[in-house]
Protein backbone atom coordinates (compact mmCIF):
# COMPACT_ATOMS: atom_id res chain seq x y z
CA UNK A 1 0.00 0.00 0.00
CA UNK A 2 1.20 3.53 -0.79
CA UNK A 3 1.98 5.84 2.10
CA UNK A 4 -0.54 8.64 2.82
CA UNK A 5 0.57 12.14 1.67
CA UNK A 6 2.39 14.22 4.24
CA UNK A 7 0.89 17.37 5.74
CA UNK A 8 3.37 19.52 3.79
CA UNK A 9 2.34 17.92 0.50
CA UNK A 10 -1.33 18.42 1.34
CA UNK A 11 -0.74 22.07 2.11
CA UNK A 12 1.19 22.49 -1.16
CA UNK A 13 -1.63 20.94 -3.17
CA UNK A 14 -4.18 23.13 -1.43
CA UNK A 15 -2.13 26.25 -2.15
CA UNK A 16 -1.76 25.22 -5.80
CA UNK A 17 -5.50 24.62 -6.10
CA UNK A 18 -6.27 28.03 -4.57
CA UNK A 19 -3.80 29.74 -6.94
CA UNK A 20 -5.32 28.03 -10.00
CA UNK A 21 -8.81 28.94 -8.85
CA UNK A 22 -7.73 32.55 -8.39
CA UNK A 23 -6.18 32.64 -11.89
CA UNK A 24 -9.33 31.13 -13.41
CA UNK A 25 -11.49 33.60 -11.52
CA UNK A 26 -9.34 36.52 -12.67
CA UNK A 27 -9.52 35.29 -16.25
CA UNK A 28 -13.29 35.01 -16.05
CA UNK A 29 -13.56 38.48 -14.57
CA UNK A 30 -11.34 39.87 -17.33
CA UNK A 31 -13.51 38.28 -20.04
CA UNK A 32 -16.64 39.71 -18.44
CA UNK A 33 -15.06 43.17 -18.36
CA UNK A 34 -13.93 42.85 -21.97
CA UNK A 35 -17.41 41.84 -23.10
CA UNK A 36 -18.88 44.75 -21.17
CA UNK A 37 -16.43 47.18 -22.75
CA UNK A 38 -17.21 45.84 -26.24
CA UNK A 39 -20.91 46.24 -25.54
CA UNK A 40 -20.44 49.80 -24.31
CA UNK A 41 -18.30 50.61 -27.37
CA UNK A 42 -21.00 49.22 -29.65
CA UNK A 43 -23.59 51.32 -27.84
CA UNK A 44 -21.49 54.45 -28.36
CA UNK A 45 -21.16 53.62 -32.06
CA UNK A 46 -24.92 53.06 -32.31
CA UNK A 47 -25.60 56.39 -30.56
CA UNK A 48 -23.46 58.32 -33.04
CA UNK A 49 -24.93 56.36 -35.96
CA UNK A 50 -28.41 57.37 -34.77
CA UNK A 51 -27.29 61.00 -34.66
CA UNK A 52 -25.96 60.72 -38.21
CA UNK A 53 -29.30 59.32 -39.36
CA UNK A 54 -31.17 62.06 -37.51
CA UNK A 55 -29.05 64.62 -39.32
CA UNK A 56 -29.83 63.04 -42.70
CA UNK A 57 -33.52 63.13 -41.78
CA UNK A 58 -33.20 66.85 -40.93
CA UNK A 59 -33.93 66.26 -37.24
CA UNK A 60 -30.48 67.29 -35.97
CA UNK A 61 -28.72 70.59 -36.85
CA UNK A 62 -25.27 70.40 -38.50
CA UNK A 63 -23.55 72.19 -35.62
CA UNK A 64 -24.97 69.80 -33.05
CA UNK A 65 -23.77 66.83 -35.08
CA UNK A 66 -20.31 68.38 -35.50
CA UNK A 67 -20.01 68.95 -31.73
CA UNK A 68 -21.06 65.40 -30.92
CA UNK A 69 -18.67 63.95 -33.53
CA UNK A 70 -15.74 66.04 -32.25
CA UNK A 71 -16.34 64.81 -28.70
CA UNK A 72 -16.42 61.16 -29.80
CA UNK A 73 -13.42 58.83 -29.62
CA UNK A 74 -11.79 58.29 -33.06
CA UNK A 75 -12.55 54.57 -33.25
CA UNK A 76 -16.22 55.20 -32.40
CA UNK A 77 -16.42 58.02 -34.97
CA UNK A 78 -15.00 55.92 -37.82
CA UNK A 79 -17.01 52.82 -36.92
CA UNK A 80 -20.25 54.82 -37.01
CA UNK A 81 -19.33 56.35 -40.37
CA UNK A 82 -18.48 52.95 -41.82
CA UNK A 83 -22.00 51.78 -40.96
CA UNK A 84 -23.24 54.40 -43.44
CA UNK A 85 -20.44 53.94 -45.97
CA UNK A 86 -22.51 51.95 -48.45
CA UNK A 87 -25.03 54.81 -48.78
CA UNK A 88 -24.26 57.61 -51.18
CA UNK A 89 -27.46 59.49 -50.36
CA UNK A 90 -26.58 62.31 -48.03
CA UNK A 91 -22.85 61.77 -48.48
CA UNK A 92 -22.14 65.38 -49.44
CA UNK A 93 -24.44 66.73 -46.71
CA UNK A 94 -22.55 64.71 -44.10
CA UNK A 95 -19.27 65.85 -45.62
CA UNK A 96 -20.22 69.51 -45.31
CA UNK A 97 -21.32 69.05 -41.70
CA UNK A 98 -18.19 67.16 -40.60
CA UNK A 99 -15.52 68.57 -42.89
CA UNK A 100 -13.83 70.45 -40.04
CA UNK A 101 -13.80 67.47 -37.69
CA UNK A 102 -10.41 66.99 -35.97
CA UNK A 103 -10.64 63.28 -36.82
CA UNK A 104 -10.08 64.07 -40.51
CA UNK A 105 -7.06 66.22 -39.79
CA UNK A 106 -5.61 63.32 -37.79
CA UNK A 107 -6.09 60.92 -40.69
CA UNK A 108 -4.54 63.34 -43.18
CA UNK A 109 -1.49 63.50 -40.95
CA UNK A 110 -1.51 59.70 -40.75
CA UNK A 111 -1.06 59.56 -44.52
CA UNK A 112 2.54 60.55 -43.79
CA UNK A 113 3.05 57.88 -41.12
CA UNK A 114 6.06 55.56 -41.37
CA UNK A 115 3.82 52.49 -41.34
CA UNK A 116 2.23 51.71 -44.74
CA UNK A 117 -0.56 49.84 -42.92
CA UNK A 118 -1.46 53.00 -40.99
CA UNK A 119 -1.38 55.04 -44.20
CA UNK A 120 -3.62 52.51 -45.89
CA UNK A 121 -6.12 52.74 -43.00
CA UNK A 122 -6.03 56.54 -43.21
CA UNK A 123 -6.80 56.43 -46.95
CA UNK A 124 -9.74 54.10 -46.38
CA UNK A 125 -11.13 56.36 -43.68
CA UNK A 126 -10.74 59.52 -45.73
CA UNK A 127 -12.86 57.88 -48.44
CA UNK A 128 -15.87 57.94 -46.13
CA UNK A 129 -16.49 61.69 -46.50
CA UNK A 130 -15.39 64.30 -49.02
CA UNK A 131 -13.17 67.30 -48.40
CA UNK A 132 -10.85 69.24 -50.75
CA UNK A 133 -7.98 68.91 -48.23
CA UNK A 134 -8.44 65.14 -48.09
CA UNK A 135 -8.48 64.94 -51.89
CA UNK A 136 -5.13 66.72 -52.12
CA UNK A 137 -3.62 64.47 -49.44
CA UNK A 138 -4.97 61.35 -51.15
CA UNK A 139 -3.50 62.39 -54.49
CA UNK A 140 -0.07 62.58 -52.89
CA UNK A 141 -0.59 59.16 -51.27
CA UNK A 142 -1.68 57.75 -54.63
CA UNK A 143 1.65 58.72 -56.19
CA UNK A 144 3.88 57.97 -53.20
CA UNK A 145 2.69 54.39 -52.56
CA UNK A 146 3.54 51.68 -51.73
CA UNK A 147 1.06 49.43 -53.52
CA UNK A 148 -1.47 48.89 -50.73
CA UNK A 149 -1.54 52.65 -50.01
CA UNK A 150 -1.90 53.46 -53.71
CA UNK A 151 -4.81 51.01 -54.01
CA UNK A 152 -6.61 52.44 -50.97
CA UNK A 153 -6.06 56.01 -52.13
CA UNK A 154 -7.32 55.08 -55.60
CA UNK A 155 -10.55 53.65 -54.16
CA UNK A 156 -11.02 56.81 -52.07
CA UNK A 157 -10.46 59.07 -55.07
CA UNK A 158 -12.82 56.98 -57.17
CA UNK A 159 -15.49 57.65 -54.55
CA UNK A 160 -14.58 61.34 -54.94
CA UNK A 161 -15.06 60.93 -58.73
CA UNK A 162 -11.59 62.45 -59.16
CA UNK A 163 -10.86 62.26 -62.89
CA UNK A 164 -7.33 63.61 -62.45
CA UNK A 165 -6.53 60.61 -60.26
CA UNK A 166 -8.08 58.30 -62.86
CA UNK A 167 -5.91 59.77 -65.61
CA UNK A 168 -2.82 59.25 -63.48
CA UNK A 169 -3.78 55.59 -62.94
CA UNK A 170 -4.35 55.06 -66.67
CA UNK A 171 -0.96 56.62 -67.41
CA UNK A 172 0.71 54.51 -64.68
CA UNK A 173 -1.01 51.10 -64.81
CA UNK A 174 1.92 49.43 -63.03
CA UNK A 175 0.71 51.16 -59.84
CA UNK A 176 -2.13 48.60 -59.75
CA UNK A 177 -0.17 45.57 -60.94
CA UNK A 178 -0.93 43.62 -57.75
CA UNK A 179 -4.65 44.34 -58.07
CA UNK A 180 -6.74 41.36 -59.18
CA UNK A 181 -9.06 41.69 -62.17
CA UNK A 182 -12.39 42.06 -60.37
CA UNK A 183 -11.20 44.65 -57.82
CA UNK A 184 -9.55 46.55 -60.67
CA UNK A 185 -12.83 46.62 -62.61
CA UNK A 186 -14.71 47.68 -59.46
CA UNK A 187 -12.20 50.50 -58.98
CA UNK A 188 -12.61 51.78 -62.54
CA UNK A 189 -16.39 51.60 -62.27
CA UNK A 190 -16.21 53.57 -59.04
CA UNK A 191 -15.24 56.71 -60.97
CA UNK A 192 -18.76 56.83 -62.43
CA UNK A 193 -20.16 57.51 -65.87
CA UNK A 194 -18.30 60.81 -66.23
CA UNK A 195 -15.14 58.71 -66.51
CA UNK A 196 -16.32 56.74 -69.57
CA UNK A 197 -14.77 59.06 -72.19
CA UNK A 198 -11.39 58.80 -70.42
CA UNK A 199 -11.69 55.02 -70.18
CA UNK A 200 -12.67 54.68 -73.84
CA UNK A 201 -9.81 56.93 -74.96
CA UNK A 202 -7.33 54.93 -72.87
CA UNK A 203 -8.48 51.66 -74.43
CA UNK A 204 -8.32 53.13 -77.92
CA UNK A 205 -4.69 54.18 -77.55
CA UNK A 206 -3.74 51.26 -75.26
CA UNK A 207 -2.19 51.55 -71.83
CA UNK A 208 0.70 49.17 -72.52
CA UNK A 209 -0.57 46.91 -69.72
CA UNK A 210 -2.60 43.86 -70.75
CA UNK A 211 -4.37 43.54 -67.39
CA UNK A 212 -5.42 47.20 -67.40
CA UNK A 213 -6.67 46.97 -70.98
CA UNK A 214 -8.72 43.90 -70.07
CA UNK A 215 -10.22 45.77 -67.09
CA UNK A 216 -11.06 48.69 -69.38
CA UNK A 217 -12.87 46.37 -71.80
CA UNK A 218 -14.86 44.82 -68.95
CA UNK A 219 -15.73 48.20 -67.42
CA UNK A 220 -16.86 49.73 -70.71
CA UNK A 221 -18.96 46.67 -71.48
CA UNK A 222 -20.65 46.77 -68.08
CA UNK A 223 -21.40 50.46 -68.62
CA UNK A 224 -22.90 49.76 -72.06
CA UNK A 225 -20.57 52.30 -73.64
CA UNK A 226 -21.34 52.07 -77.37
CA UNK A 227 -18.73 54.71 -78.19
CA UNK A 228 -16.05 52.18 -77.25
CA UNK A 229 -17.33 49.30 -79.37
CA UNK A 230 -14.77 49.76 -82.19
CA UNK A 231 -11.86 49.65 -79.77
CA UNK A 232 -13.38 46.60 -78.08
CA UNK A 233 -13.98 44.96 -81.45
CA UNK A 234 -10.31 45.46 -82.32
CA UNK A 235 -9.29 43.69 -79.10
CA UNK A 236 -11.57 40.79 -80.03
CA UNK A 237 -9.53 40.37 -83.19
CA UNK A 238 -6.03 41.16 -81.94
CA UNK A 239 -5.95 40.95 -78.13
CA UNK A 240 -4.61 38.16 -75.97
CA UNK A 241 -6.93 35.34 -74.87
CA UNK A 242 -8.20 37.12 -71.74
CA UNK A 243 -8.85 40.31 -73.69
CA UNK A 244 -10.70 38.42 -76.42
CA UNK A 245 -12.95 36.76 -73.84
CA UNK A 246 -13.68 40.10 -72.19
CA UNK A 247 -14.22 41.79 -75.57
CA UNK A 248 -16.77 39.24 -76.78
CA UNK A 249 -18.66 39.52 -73.50
CA UNK A 250 -18.53 43.34 -73.62
CA UNK A 251 -19.90 43.49 -77.19
CA UNK A 252 -22.80 41.33 -76.04
CA UNK A 253 -23.52 43.64 -73.13
CA UNK A 254 -23.39 46.65 -75.44
CA UNK A 255 -25.63 44.75 -77.93
CA UNK A 256 -23.28 45.84 -80.70
CA UNK A 257 -25.20 44.40 -83.66
CA UNK A 258 -22.90 46.22 -86.08
CA UNK A 259 -20.02 44.07 -84.75
CA UNK A 260 -21.78 40.79 -85.57
CA UNK A 261 -19.34 39.86 -88.35
CA UNK A 262 -16.38 40.07 -85.99
CA UNK A 263 -18.27 38.06 -83.39
CA UNK A 264 -19.03 35.40 -85.99
CA UNK A 265 -15.33 35.21 -86.75
CA UNK A 266 -14.68 34.71 -83.02
CA UNK A 267 -16.81 31.56 -83.16
CA UNK A 268 -13.74 29.94 -84.78
CA UNK A 269 -11.32 31.10 -82.06
CA UNK A 270 -8.90 28.48 -80.72
CA UNK A 271 -9.92 29.32 -77.12
CA UNK A 272 -13.28 27.79 -76.24
CA UNK A 273 -14.11 30.56 -73.76
CA UNK A 274 -13.89 33.10 -76.59
CA UNK A 275 -16.18 30.99 -78.76
CA UNK A 276 -18.67 30.64 -75.90
CA UNK A 277 -18.79 34.36 -75.18
CA UNK A 278 -19.07 35.17 -78.88
CA UNK A 279 -22.07 32.85 -79.19
CA UNK A 280 -23.71 34.44 -76.15
CA UNK A 281 -23.02 37.92 -77.52
CA UNK A 282 -24.57 37.10 -80.90
CA UNK A 283 -27.73 36.08 -79.11
CA UNK A 284 -27.75 39.43 -77.32
CA UNK A 285 -27.23 41.42 -80.52
CA UNK A 286 -29.94 39.49 -82.42
CA UNK A 287 -28.20 40.37 -85.66
CA UNK A 288 -29.93 38.34 -88.39
CA UNK A 289 -26.60 37.41 -90.00
CA UNK A 290 -25.70 35.40 -86.90
CA UNK A 291 -28.25 32.75 -87.91
CA UNK A 292 -25.77 31.68 -90.58
CA UNK A 293 -23.09 30.71 -88.02
CA UNK A 294 -24.76 29.77 -84.73
CA UNK A 295 -26.32 26.39 -85.72
CA UNK A 296 -22.91 24.94 -86.59
CA UNK A 297 -21.65 25.75 -83.08
CA UNK A 298 -24.02 23.17 -81.58
CA UNK A 299 -21.46 20.59 -82.67
CA UNK A 300 -18.60 22.38 -80.91
CA UNK A 301 -16.47 20.08 -78.71
CA UNK A 302 -16.92 22.48 -75.73
CA UNK A 303 -20.19 22.09 -73.80
CA UNK A 304 -20.40 25.80 -72.93
CA UNK A 305 -20.09 26.79 -76.59
CA UNK A 306 -22.91 24.41 -77.55
CA UNK A 307 -25.08 25.72 -74.74
CA UNK A 308 -24.54 29.41 -75.50
CA UNK A 309 -25.10 28.83 -79.21
CA UNK A 310 -28.37 26.97 -78.59
CA UNK A 311 -29.71 29.58 -76.20
CA UNK A 312 -28.56 32.34 -78.57
CA UNK A 313 -30.77 30.79 -81.27
CA UNK A 314 -33.68 31.06 -78.87
CA UNK A 315 -33.23 34.85 -78.92
CA UNK A 316 -34.25 34.87 -82.60
CA UNK A 317 -37.81 33.74 -81.93
CA UNK A 318 -39.51 31.43 -84.42
CA UNK A 319 -36.60 31.52 -86.84
CA UNK A 320 -34.33 30.24 -84.11
CA UNK A 321 -36.88 27.65 -83.07
CA UNK A 322 -37.04 26.27 -86.60
CA UNK A 323 -33.26 25.83 -86.57
CA UNK A 324 -33.35 24.13 -83.17
CA UNK A 325 -36.11 21.74 -84.34
CA UNK A 326 -34.15 20.92 -87.46
CA UNK A 327 -31.08 20.13 -85.32
CA UNK A 328 -33.07 18.20 -82.70
CA UNK A 329 -34.64 15.92 -85.33
CA UNK A 330 -32.02 15.74 -88.03
CA UNK A 331 -28.49 16.39 -86.76
CA UNK A 332 -26.11 13.42 -86.86
CA UNK A 333 -24.39 14.80 -83.74
CA UNK A 334 -26.03 13.44 -80.54
CA UNK A 335 -24.63 16.29 -78.45
CA UNK A 336 -26.17 18.88 -80.79
CA UNK A 337 -29.52 17.05 -80.68
CA UNK A 338 -29.48 16.94 -76.86
CA UNK A 339 -28.70 20.62 -76.54
CA UNK A 340 -31.36 21.63 -79.06
CA UNK A 341 -33.96 19.52 -77.22
CA UNK A 342 -33.00 21.10 -73.90
CA UNK A 343 -33.74 24.57 -75.27
CA UNK A 344 -36.96 23.46 -76.99
CA UNK A 345 -38.24 21.81 -73.81
CA UNK A 346 -37.81 25.11 -71.98
CA UNK A 347 -39.60 27.11 -74.67
CA UNK A 348 -42.45 29.21 -73.21
CA UNK A 349 -45.18 27.32 -75.08
CA UNK A 350 -43.52 23.90 -74.72
CA UNK A 351 -46.56 22.59 -72.83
Amino acid sequence: MSAPPSAAATELLSALFIALAAIAGAGGTLRVLQRRERRHARERVDDLACSLCEFLEHRLPPRALAREAAATAPDVFWAALEDLASRRTGWLALSRALVDSPHFATEREALLDKSPWRRELAARRLALLYSPESRRALRHALRDGPGLVTAAAAVALARYRDLEALRWLLANPAALERRAHRPRVALLRGFGRRALPDLAAALDRGTGDAAMDRALIETLGLAGCRDARRSIERRLRDGDAEQRIAAARALGRIRADDCATTLMGALQDEVWQVRAQAAWALGRTRAGIAMLALPARLTDPAWWVRRHAAYALREFGMAGRCELERIAHGSPDPYARDMAREVLEGWPDAA
